[in-house]
Formats: C-alpha cells, sequence, structure tokens
C-alpha cells in the first residue's frame, strides 16, 4: 500500500493538506504510528480476543489527528500467501463474525456530523465504507443462506445507527455494486470484486 499520491513527504500536514484516496486504497496499521498520548485520550481500548482490531486501531484515533507527518519507507514489512493467515479469504469467512463485530463497532464509534473538517469526514467514511464492502463480499462468497441474511442485518444497522450514512455506503457505486439482488446478481458482485483485486490490489 503506497500512499505518495496523497500525502506530500517528509512534512507535517493536516488533513486539508492531503489529497483523495483511490478506492481500495487506504491507512492501515502496519503504515501507522500514533504518539501515545493520542490513544490515551481517544480512548482506546480493544476487544480482547478478537481478530481484525487493526482497523480500530487505525480508525478510531483518526477523528482526534491534527497533525500528520509522512515517511516513504517501510518501517514494517508483511508477509502475505500463507493459507492459516487471518486475512487469507477463506479464514475471513470462517471468522466473519469477528469481522462483522469490528465492522459494528467502527460505526458505531464516530458521528460524522460532528467531524467538522470535510477532508477528515470523507476519509473516515471511505475507510468505514471499504471494511463494509469487505463484509459484504465476504458475506456473499461463504454462499450460505445464513451468511446472507447477516449481510442484511449489518446494513439494516447501519441505517438504524444513521440513515444518512447507510443512504451514502448503500447507494455508492461500491454499495451497489455488493447488493445486486439475487442469484445473478451476487455472481457480479463476485466478478467485480475479482476485478477489483486484479485492477487496484483490494482485499
Amino acid at each position: 500500500m503506497k500512499y505518495d499520491n496523497v500525502l506530500p513527504e517528509n512534512t507535517a500536514f493536516s488533513w486539508d493538506g492531503m489529497k483523495v484516496f483511490r478506492k481500495g486504497q487506504y491507512l492501515m496499521m502496519h503504515s501507522i504510528i500514533y504518539r501515545t498520548m493520542l490513544l490515551k485520550d481517544c480512548g482506546l481500548e480493544l476487544p480482547k480476543h478478537t481478530f481484525y482490531v487493526d482497523n480500530l486501531y487505525v480508525y478510531q484515533p483518526l477523528s482526534k489527528v491534527e497533525k500528520i507527518y509522512y515517511v516513504n519507507v517501510d518501517f514494517y514489512r508483511y508477509f502475505i500467501g500463507r493459507e492459516d493467515q487471518s486475512v487469507n479469504e477463506s479464514v475471513m469467512i470462517r471468522r466473519i463474525d469477528q469481522q462483522l463485530k469490528v465492522n459494528k463497532l467502527m460505526i458505531d464509534m464516530v458521528n460524522f456530523q460532528s467531524i467538522k473538517n470535510q477532508k477528515l469526514q470523507r476519509y473516515m467514511f471511505h475507510q468505514l465504507e471499504i471494511v463494509t464492502v469487505i463484509s459484504s463480499i465476504l458475506l456473499i462468497r461463504s454462499g450460505t443462506k445464513e451468511n446472507l441474511e447477516k449481510k442484511k442485518e449489518l446494513m439494516n444497522y447501519i441505517k438504524d445507527q444513521d440513515e444518512e450514512l447507510y443512504h451514502k455506503i448503500r447507494y455508492g457505486w461500491m454499495g451497489y455494486l455488493t447488493n445486486l439482488p439475487g442469484r445473478f446478481g451476487r455472481s457480479i458482485s463476485v466478478g467485480a470484486y475479482k476485478v477489483s483485486q486484479k485492477l487496484v490490489g483490494f482485499n
């Protein structure tokens, strides 16, 4: 994941100094270092014995961030492609309830109307949208009726929490592609997901 096209290098900047992230391009735990005091001030407390909490680690403190400094170097190298890896698709499907738990916690922790900076608000929506699309696609990929019901329940959960947020996610182009009706619609959703994986490395 590279950010040199959206973040100015080797200088302190605010949210107004960043450009628009592409679809499939988002901040990850492996590329972020927060000040310890900021993590304490935002009350970050990750749920125990839960996978995929890296999304919470990245997401919750962002609303408190005022200054960013981007260094375009590899601080951390993460070996991917192992069959037993937590982000392997089949493993994520087996642990889909934990992915959904994290997804819902992300929905709960941010009131978008309270975020005054438009670029920060746009980015936080961008990150939440990506995680929600991943949840939706994994639920479709599982091929079970139970998980298709969980997909509906996730969208209803968003709607109950924030109807404006629901409409932005549900009727954006990624939301549209992951909510096509019927078996044929779901096959189109999966096909679009596979294409996006190849084109932008989205996962």
